[in-house]
């Protein structure tokens, strides 16, 4: 049993940092870990348990892995950890947005924004997701040749965010998606240098570029008297106890943050789950199957009531989670499983390392049903974490589920897909996992002559 979070007695030097090693000075492990996360993980985890320490980019860390270790994590929020995040994203993000902010700006931010994500705002959203997927997948369907997935349903999942925020026809999809994928792909620089020939100098001109055009459709929207009800409008209605609006350079940095947090993680689920279902053609049967039925136009209820649906979902994101981990730091000196843990020091969420969790039946197996009543694999609490936990949840986790559920229900009854021979599917696992090939396909509408 996993002891609670503690300062450390009277006598800190009693009690031992975690083994492990720090590595080369500066560097660190970083470049080991860069080359392989999991590998790195798991070559540790080897030598000495779910507890251990090193240094990678640029900071010491702990990793703590396994359900308890998550939810002793999650717990501890607001109290003896906090979240932390790089150089590279805090300059990129914006100091003022959701995941940057702490304690009870935080939460009132959460709560402002929590009702435009919940399952009874998402009923209304359905046919808009249903109407922009199938135009996706019909333009796929007719182009004439292969297709590289990962760029598809980086357009498809971007313009159904911008929809989801905005409301329709409210912004220049094509140049924002332009200076999107220039802006994110400088996240997560190793090397942030702020020069304009590097990524994270690219990703800076992109990201004002983006924050200047958001800023003209926040200011035309203030000129109006009734919002619509979508996220701006709800942004722009927003009012603190005193009665003070959010200010504009706020509400700005929120609309970046939401447009990156709806989209990569999503793009990295559907994206793995249809390479998954391509190489395993018997579940791909058994999710037509369980979709034959379901009437059109899709519903919520209906979606809901097709409880393949999830599993698969839920068994895409367990075996190939979309975000392998995340960072805290100690707010205090704290022990965790006999070991102290200074204060300052980097925590990691270990999202990954719980896929080979004792409980999972086979975790290397591609199992939906591992998730159907009857099995319940991931009931033990912090097993299954693909949202996170505790108090910075994915407050996006409805929104993503219904979205990729509308995706995954349309592909399983109107569309078929294969593999191209011959393509690199080795995994890139930083930032997102990712196969070098980024997935090409044939795809074609159920029925047509495969090309």
């Amino acid at each position: 049993m996993t002891p609670p979070a503690s300062t450390p007695p009277s006598t800190p030097q009693e009690v031992p940092l975690p083994p492990g090693s720090f590595g080369l000075p500066l560097l660190g492990e970083t470049l080991d870990f860069l080359r392989g996360s999991q590998q790195f993980i798991n070559a540790r985890r080897k030598q000495h348990g779910d507890v251990f320490r090193t240094n990678i980019l640029g900071g010491k860390t702990v990793f703590l892995i396994g359900a308890e270790a998550n939810q002793w994590i999650f717990a501890g929020e607001g109290k003896y950890l906090k979240n932390r995040w790089s150089y590279a994203i805090r300059q990129l993000l914006g100091a003022r947005c959701l995941s940057l902010i702490e304690g009870q700006e935080h939460l009132e931010r959460r709560r402002l924004l929590a009702p435009h994500f919940s399952y009874a705002a998402m009923r209304d959203f359905v046919p808009t997701i249903e109407a922009l997927a199938t135009r996706h997948f019909e333009q796929w369907a007719a182009r004439p040749g292969d297709f590289r997935l990962w760029d598809a349903m980086r357009t498809l999942t971007f313009e159904i965010a911008l929809t989801l925020i905005f409301g329709q026809n409210s912004v220049d999809v094509p140049f924002l998606l332009r200076h999107f994928q220039t802006w994110t792909a400088g996240l997560f620089s190793v090397a942030p240098v702020n020069l304009p020939f590097t990524p994270f100098g690219r990703a800076l001109a992109s990201k004002q570029a983006m924050l200047d055009s958001l800023d003209r459709v926040v200011s035309e929207r203030q000129q109006r008297t009734e919002q619509p009800p979508d996220l701006l409008g709800s942004l722009i209605n927003s009012r603190d106890d005193a009665g003070n609006p959010l200010p504009r350079e706020t509400i700005v940095e929120e609309l970046q943050l939401l447009l990156f947090a709806g989209h990569d993680t999503t793009v990295t689920a559907m994206s793995n789950l249809m390479l998954l279902l391509a190489q395993h053609p018997e579940e791909l049967q058994k999710g037509r199957d369980a979709l034959a039925a379901l009437p059109t136009p899709l519903t919520l209820d209906t979606l809901r009531g097709t409880p393949r649906l999830t599993w698969l979902l839920f068994e895409g994101m367990r075996l190939i989670p979309p975000i392998g981990g995340a960072f805290r730091a100690t707010t205090q000196e704290v022990v965790y499983n006999g070991y102290r843990i200074p204060e300052g020091w980097t925590v990691m969420v270990s999202i990954g390392a719980t896929r080979a969790e004792a409980n999972w039946t086979e975790p290397e197996h591609f199992d939906p049903e591992r998730f159907s009543p009857e099995r319940q694999e991931q009931k033990k609490p912090g097993t299954y974490i693909p949202f996170g936990g505790g108090p910075r949840i994915c407050l996006g986790q409805h929104f993503a589920m219904v979205e990729m559920s509308v995706m995954l229900a349309l592909l399983l009854k109107h569309y078929t897909w294969e593999l191209v021979p011959g393509q690199d599917l080795q995994y890139v696992l930083f930032p997102f996992p990712k196969p070098k090939s980024g997935i090409q396909l044939r795809f074609h509408r159920a029925g047509a002559q495969s090309r």
